[in-house]
């Protein structure tokens, strides 16, 4: 049984608020698709030069920290990162990793592994980063009031 303050930092503070984010989070999943395979497709450089690795990493930041703000929940905050590193990872078949001794492009099974374990470490990194800057701010905002 979880308590409902577990249940909260999981989950988030609100039910429909966190159902909202986890819809915003399955977007996301389909934008990153479709974004990175058209910079793919046209070439970054040409499409938007500032939003690459690094300006994708500061974005998925501020916006896990506005959920963890508004909501809580660290596997909300955890999914919000998750879905969209697997769309980068998907639309850049596996960004250029090679498997074994060869050039040839990673199978289907393959890709998915590698846009699931990129996707778990970029969770784990940027997403409880975010999380943790969005509830101390939450935190400190509420100390103030």
């Amino acid at each position: 049984m979880v308590t409902a303050n577990t249940r909260t930092l999981l989950l988030g503070r609100n039910g429909k608020r966190t159902r909202q984010w986890s819809i915003g989070a399955g977007v996301l999943l389909v934008v990153s698709l479709l974004y990175f395979s058209a910079t793919r497709t046209v070439g970054y450089t040409k499409l938007h030069p500032l939003l690459w690795w690094e300006g994708y990493a500061v974005l998925l930041t501020v916006l896990v920290a506005v959920q963890a703000y508004s909501n809580g929940g660290v596997m909300l905050s955890w999914l919000l990162t998750f879905t969209p590193v697997i769309g980068v990872i998907l639309s850049y078949r596996g960004i250029g990793l090679g498997f074994g001794f060869t050039d040839e492009a990673p199978g289907i099974v393959e890709l998915l592994g590698v846009a699931t374990v990129g996707g778990v470490i970029a969770a784990a990194i940027v997403g409880t980063l975010g999380f943790g800057i969005g509830t101390a701010v939450r935190r400190i905002a509420e100390q103030n009031l």
